[in-house]
């Protein structure tokens, strides 16, 4: 039979009728069942979700008919702990029934952020590296020093903080600050045979600052500190050479029974 013959049989194109009839019924089922399955042409609004609890979450779902995954936590001050802070889609994005929503909550307690070292750079460079590691720049305390604008200590809830130590993000961390004096030249005091208070209040009267404390090593409790006199200083007592106001004056103590000789030093940061 010629192929001719063969394309424009009955039965050929009886055949080639029905399989055309047939996919387009699949076609058109399998349409159908996909507009059914993704609820074509029924969107509704996301909720807004923002400050709700979980108790609250369940009874709203079953209103809106949606799910929601929790993602992420993470803490925030003005959140009250285990409330929606964001929400995936957006409040008013149009979703379909049953779609599954994704939200941050705030945490209990906030996350542990290691703290930079702030010290020994401009009060610029300090803000700028407290806002990058999510702190607050607190109180700013200004100390006579020969070095204007720099950071001298960085201080949390009045106690000095270490470089590396791990304190709550978005705590606040208050900043000590040096500032040049342009006030007449001073001498530096003999502070020998001092006890520390008394030096400090010799060194304030003379614009001046004290530095690091350095401490006997047979020093070994707060009784002892409150004993202990200076035995040396560094600048030494000068009565002719003339410095500028903020100089800074490092502190040797040991107890006043002591020979000044002692070679064995533990240093304190004051």
């Amino acid at each position: 039979m010629r192929l001719k013959e063969f394309l424009l049989h009955k039965t050929f194109l009886k055949n080639l009728g029905m399989a055309l009839l047939l996919t387009i019924a699949l076609i058109w089922l399998t349409l159908f069942m996909l507009s059914v399955y993704t609820n074509k042409g029924e969107n509704i609004p996301a909720p807004s979700l923002k400050g709700l609890t979980m108790g609250q979450l369940e009874s709203l779902k079953n209103d809106h008919n949606f799910r929601f995954v929790i993602e992420d936590s993470v803490y925030r001050k003005n959140f009250i702990p285990g409330t929606v802070v964001f929400q995936n889609p957006a409040a008013g994005h149009k979703i379909k029934p049953n779609r599954i929503i994704y939200i941050t909550t705030a945490s209990y307690t906030p996350e542990q952020v290691e703290v930079p070292k702030l010290t020994d750079v401009s009060i610029r460079q300090a803000r700028e590296l407290l806002e990058s590691k999510g702190f607050a720049l607190g109180t700013i305390v200004v100390r006579p020093s020969e070095f204007d604008d720099l950071v001298l200590e960085q201080k949390h809830n009045g106690q000095t903080l270490l470089p590396g130590s791990r304190i709550g993000n978005g705590s606040t961390i208050d900043l000590v600050v040096g500032k040049k004096l342009y006030g007449e030249a001073t001498i530096i005091p003999d502070l020998k045979s001092l006890t520390l208070s008394a030096a400090e209040n010799v060194l304030k009267s003379r614009s001046l600052v004290p530095g690091s404390v350095i401490y006997d090593s047979s020093i070994r409790n707060l009784a002892d500190t409150l004993l202990a006199v200076v035995w040396k200083q560094m600048p030494e007592h000068d009565s002719l050479t003339r410095v500028m106001p903020g100089l800074s004056v490092d502190l040797w103590m040991k107890i006043a029974s002591q020979s000044s000789d002692s070679t064995s030093n533990k240093s304190v940061g004051h």
